[in-house]
């Protein structure tokens, strides 16, 4: 069998399997609002796809799942995007409610990420995932505001112990409407500035204080992806903690240039434009180091 049709055949499985688990999650979450597909049309191209009616790939598939915690009489919403070789490939799973709080939050996405590494390989985990989060998530409803307080330096000394930093991140690329939103959500919590910039590659900038662009690394690395790396470390060592001298950001957001749609969900950015942003902020040197090419550049 030839490579191209051996890939067809196994993403064919693998839709096979999706399509079967988004049917028994609409089956059993069949109230109003409680099961929602972003995209209803996904799931026709995906059965075009595996009736050989269709040759592009089909964009990979996300949902939401909103579970009521009756003993915290809340809502959890639980935004879920599948890789296109899920269940090979571990899905990425997001919880939010308006009843946690940030520490909250995070302690409940860090144990749904580590209750799924459980489970085994090639087995479909949606459904027990939302189990897990049913007869867990009342117990992070509990955890005190106070615990996830950040400690902020009391005084100059102290301050110069944890100083700025700017990180540099590579990802194989950065699609999911969940993963984008929480990017920039984490950032804003860790008050860094920044950017993200989505599509095939994707590339994250963060700067702020160096324990909380490292406590954003480490929330990134929670979430699921192809291929995800810390390019560069830049650490203050010349403005003595002067964050206007240090930043070249005046906060954070998500930018895009002149995008290039290719098939499925894929998109490119025009990397020239994205050049010229980093010069506009006098980082063009980090261009060079995204990409692998090396320093060429005296703007720092």
């Amino acid at each position: 069998m030839e490579e191209w049709q051996k890939v067809d055949a196994d993403l064919s499985e693998y839709f096979e399997l999706q399509l079967s688990e988004v049917d028994m999650l609409a089956s059993m979450y069949s109230n109003t609002g409680e099961f929602i597909i972003t995209v209803p049309s996904i799931i026709n191209d995906i059965k075009k796809y595996i009736a050989g009616d269709r040759k592009s790939i089909p964009s990979e598939l996300d949902f939401t799942l909103n579970l009521i915690i009756a003993e915290r009489n809340a809502i959890l919403e639980v935004n879920v995007a599948l890789p296109h070789e899920y269940p090979a490939v571990k899905p990425f799973v997001s919880i939010r409610s308006s009843e946690l709080n940030r520490h909250q939050k995070k302690e409940l996405n860090g144990a749904v990420t580590e209750y799924i590494k459980t489970i085994d390989e090639n087995e479909l985990c949606i459904i027990s995932v939302a189990n897990w989060l049913t007869e867990n998530a009342q117990n992070y409803f509990s955890m005190q505001p106070s615990e996830g307080a950040r400690e902020k330096p009391s005084n100059g000394k102290d301050r110069t112990k944890d100083p700025f930093c700017r990180l540099w991140i590579y990802s194989h690329h950065i699609y999911s409407k969940f993963k984008r939103k929480d990017i920039i959500d984490n950032a804003h919590d860790l008050e860094l500035t920044g950017f993200s910039l989505p599509g095939k590659p994707g590339f994250i900038c963060v700067e702020g204080r160096k324990k909380d662009c490292y406590e954003f690394y480490q929330q990134l690395k929670h979430m699921c992806w192809k291929k995800l790396s810390l390019v560069k470390e830049e650490i203050d060592e010349a403005s003595k903690c002067n964050q206007k001298i240090f930043k070249r950001f005046q906060d954070f957001q998500e930018i895009s240039f002149s995008v290039r749609r290719g098939p499925a969900r894929e998109y490119h950015m025009d990397m020239g434009l994205f050049l010229k942003y980093l010069e506009e902020h006098k980082c063009g040197y980090a261009f060079h180091d995204l990409f692998g090419l090396g320093q060429a550049s005296n703007d720092k």
